[in-house]
C-alpha cells in the first residue's frame, strides 16, 4: 500500500512548430473491447469498468480527393497520440435520403469506412444527424428540400445562422411542420416518419460495430414558431419538451433498436438551452442500458456553465442515462478552453468539442490551420490526460496544465456493486504535454503499462479501496511558436463594415463600429459583461444594433440598463469614415502582434516596464493584451491600460 514511484522518460521527437511526436498512438481497441454500454449516468465497457471520452466534431472525410482540406490519411492516428478517443462524426439527412425514402448506400459507405479509419486509431464515433436552421433551402444544411414543409415562407434576406431560429418563419414553420409529421406527396407517410427510416437505416448498417458509441438523433432540435426566444426569461417552455421531443424520441428510439438492438441511442434538449441555461428536462428515449443525454455547453458566463453542467448531470441521474457534451468551445481563448474542460473534469463528463476551426487541422500538422488560431497553444489547451477506463468508480480528476500534473482518485467498486480487485485502469497521455516523459505515482495499486507509454495502465492491489494516480511531466515545454494559421474569424467582418457615421454613437449604432471605436469594446465588457462572446457564435454579429439584441435579450438589456450604455457611448471619441480595424494595433491586438512592432514596442516599455521580460511570455501569441491583466495585474493596472490604448490609437 506505499507509494510506487516510476520515472517514465517517453523516447519522443517533439516539434512545437509541426507537433510531430515519436509517440506511437495507443494500440487499438480490440474488437470485443470497444463495445460500450450505459449503466446509470456512467458509459462502461463490458468488464464494468467507467468509460470517458475526450475529443471533438469532425466531418465526413472525402476519400477520393487526397488534396481535401480537413482529412488526411494521418488524422486519426494524430488525435490518438494527443489522446482522444472520441469523436462525433457530422452527417446530414439531406445525404442520408436525397429522394423520400431512397437510402444512398453510397453516402454509408463512406461513413463506414471514416468509422473504420478512426477505429483503427482506437477512437469511438458517436454518429451525429445533424442540422443548422433545419435545411440548405430555408437556413443552413440538414433536411433535403422535399423534407422542408415551410408553408409558403421563403428564407428571409440578411438574417443569418442563428437569428433564422428566432425571426425567419420559413425556418419556424419547417420545424412546425417537422412536428407535425407533415405528409410527404406520393409517400403515404409524414416527413419525421421517413426521419426515422434514415436513422433505422444508418442503425442498421452499424448495428455490429462496437467502435459506433451509437446515434445522436438530432442536433439541437428547435421550438418552431412556439418559445423562439433566445432570452432565458422567456425560453423555458417544459411542455413543449413533452409534446414535441417526447414522442418523437420514443419513435426514434424504437425503430433503432429494432434496427440494432445494442446501439445507444443519444438525445439532445432543445437549440440554445445549454447557452441560456434553462432547466434541462429532455425526455430520455430507449431502454436501460442504452440511453444517454448528448448535451452543449456555449454559455459565455461560468454561472451559466456551471448551471447547464449541473443540471444536465442531474437530469441523467434522475433519469437513468449516461451523459455527455458534445459541443462545446468555439473559442481561441486557451485560458478559456482549460477552465471549461476542467468544469467537465470536476464532474467527471465526457466531451466531443466544436473547435473554432476544424478539429483534424488543431490535431493534425498536415492540414492547413484555419480559424484555430496558435494551434499548438490551443491543442495545450484541449489535450489533457484523463482516465479513459476507470476499474472502479471516478471520485476526483484535476489536471493542473501549467505544470502537466494530473491527480487522479477512484474508488476500486465497480457500478454494479462489485469489486474491481485486480482490474486495470487506463490513462491517457497526450504528447503535446509531456515531450519528456513523465513520472507517476501511485497509492493502491501498480503501473503496468511500459516506461512512456501513452496509455498508461494502472492495475489495482488486491486489497485496496480506493486508487490515487498522480502524473507530472518531466523537464519543461519549449515556448510557443509564432502562429502561422489564419487571425481568429470573429473578428473577420469588422473589415467589411460601412464607413463609421460622424456623430456620438447611439443604441442605433453598429455593435462592430461600438467594437473599433477606442473604449468600445471595454464599455460593452464592462456594461454587459459576456455578451460579445456570446455574440461571436453569431454570424453577423458586427451589423447587429442594440434594438436588434433587445428583441433575444429584453431581461438584461432593459430600457434603463441601455440609457446608461447610450450616455458611456457619447463619451466616446468617434473617427468618421472607414473601419481602420484590420491594420490598427490597440489593447485587443494579440501582445506578440504588440511586441513585434518597434512602435508598439517603445509604448509597452514605456508604459509597462517589464511587461516583455514576464513570465508569461508563453501566453503573448494567443492572449490580447487586454486578456492579460488578470495574470499581470501589477503591471497592467486599468490606467496603464487606458494610457497604452491612447498611444496606439495616435499611432498612424
Amino acid at each position: 500500500m506505499g507509494v510506487k514511484i516510476l520515472r517514465m522518460k517517453a523516447a519522443v521527437s517533439f516539434s512545437c512548430v509541426t507537433l510531430a511526436v515519436g509517440l506511437s498512438a495507443p494500440a487499438p481497441a480490440k474488437t470485443a473491447d470497444m463495445r460500450i454500454e450505459q449503466r446509470g449516468r456512467w458509459f462502461v465497457d463490458q468488464s464494468g469498468r467507467v468509460i470517458t471520452f475526450h475529443g471533438g466534431n469532425v466531418t465526413l472525410p472525402e476519400f477520393d480527393k487526397p488534396q481535401q482540406p480537413r482529412w488526411t490519411a494521418e488524422t486519426p492516428v494524430r488525435m490518438a497520440e494527443q489522446g482522444f478517443n472520441g469523436v462525433r462524426l457530422v452527417i446530414f439527412f439531406s445525404r442520408v435520403m436525397p429522394q423520400p425514402g431512397q437510402i444512398d448506400q453510397s453516402y454509408l459507405n463512406r461513413i463506414a469506412k471514416a468509422v473504420a479509419a478512426y477505429k483503427a486509431a482506437g477512437i469511438h464515433t458517436l454518429i451525429d444527424f445533424h442540422q443548422d436552421q433545419y435545411s440548405e433551402k430555408v437556413g443552413v444544411r440538414g433536411m433535403p428540400d422535399w423534407a422542408v414543409f415551410s408553408d409558403g415562407y421563403s428564407r428571409m434576406p440578411g438574417v443569418e445562422f442563428p437569428i433564422g431560429y428566432f425571426k425567419d418563419p420559413a425556418v419556424q414553420r419547417s420545424f412546425d411542420n417537422f412536428w407535425k409529421n407533415h405528409p410527404v406527396p406520393g409517400m403515404g407517410k409524414g416527413v419525421q416518419d421517413l426521419y426515422v427510416e434514415g436513422l433505422a437505416a444508418v442503425a442498421r448498417r452499424f448495428r455490429d460495430e462496437p467502435a459506433v458509441m451509437g446515434i445522436d438523433i438530432f442536433n439541437e432540435p428547435a421550438t418552431g414558431s412556439r418559445c423562439a426566444e433566445p432570452d432565458p426569461a422567456k425560453a423555458n417552455c417544459p411542455e413543449l419538451e413533452q409534446q414535441l421531443l417526447k414522442p418523437f424520441y420514443e419513435k426514434a428510439a424504437q425503430a433503432i433498436s429494432r434496427a440494432a438492438p445494442r446501439m445507444i441511442i443519444f438525445v439532445e434538449p432543445f437549440m440554445l438551452q445549454g447557452a441560456l441555461g434553462t432547466p434541462i428536462n429532455t425526455p430520455i428515449a430507449g431502454p436501460s442500458g442504452r440511453r444517454a443525454l448528448s448535451f452543449h455547453n456555449y454559455g459565455p458566463v461560468k454561472a451559466t456553465r456551471d448551471r447547464v453542467n449541473d443540471g444536465a448531470l442531474a437530469h441523467v441521474i434522475r433519469s437513468d442515462a449516461a451523459i455527455i457534451n458534445t459541443e462545446w468551445g468555439f473559442s481561441n481563448d486557451p485560458a478559456e478552453i482549460v477552465g471549461q474542460a476542467a468544469d467537465f473534469d470536476a464532474r467527471h463528463i465526457s466531451w466531443l468539442a466544436w473547435t473554432r476551426g476544424s478539429f483534424e487541422a488543431l490535431v493534425d500538422p498536415k492540414l492547413p490551420n484555419v480559424g484555430n488560431g496558435n494551434r499548438v497553444a490551443q491543442l495545450r489547451a484541449y489535450a489533457r490526460p484523463f482516465a479513459e477506463a476507470t476499474a472502479g468508480t471516478p471520485v476526483m480528476m484535476s489536471f493542473d496544465p501549467d505544470k502537466a500534473v494530473l491527480t487522479y482518485r477512484y474508488r476500486t467498486q465497480l457500478g454494479n456493486g462489485r469489486r474491481a480487485a485486480g482490474g486495470e485502469t487506463e490513462i491517457r497521455i497526450p504528447a503535446i504535454h509531456y515531450p519528456n516523459g513523465y513520472k507517476v505515482a501511485v497509492v493502491g495499486g501498480k503501473v503496468r503499462s511500459a516506461a512512456g507509454a501513452p496509455l498508461l495502465r494502472v492495475r489495482n492491489d488486491a486489497n485496496a479501496q480506493n486508487v490515487i494516480v498522480t502524473v507530472s511531466r518531466v523537464g519543461v515545454l519549449p515556448p510557443l511558436p509564432p502562429s502561422e494559421g489564419e487571425p481568429d474569424r470573429k473578428d473577420a467582418g469588422l473589415r467589411t463594415l460601412p464607413p463609421i457615421p460622424a456623430g456620438p454613437l447611439t443604441r442605433r449604432s453598429l455593435i462592430g463600429h461600438i467594437v473599433v471605436t477606442p473604449g468600445g469594446r471595454a464599455l460593452l465588457d464592462r456594461e454587459v459583461p459576456g455578451m460579445l462572446q456570446g455574440l461571436s457564435h453569431v454570424s453577423g454579429w458586427e451589423r447587429m444594433t442594440f434594438a436588434d439584441i433587445q428583441r433575444f435579450a429584453s431581461g438584461t438589456l432593459t430600457e434603463e440598463k441601455l440609457r446608461q450604455i447610450e450616455a458611456d457611448l457619447a463619451t466616446l471619441h468617434v473617427t468618421p469614415g472607414p473601419v481602420q480595424q484590420a491594420g490598427r494595433l490597440s489593447i485587443d491586438s494579440m501582445t506578440s502582434d504588440l511586441i513585434a512592432d518597434p512602435r508598439a514596442r517603445a509604448i509597452l516599455d514605456r508604459e509597462a516596464p517589464g511587461l516583455t521580460a514576464s513570465g508569461k511570455q508563453g501566453l503573448f501569441p494567443q492572449t490580447r493584451l487586454r486578456n492579460l491583466q488578470p495574470e499581470l495585474p501589477g503591471i497592467l493596472t486599468p490606467s496603464v491600460l487606458a494610457r497604452i490604448e491612447q498611444a496606439l490609437a495616435a499611432l498612424k
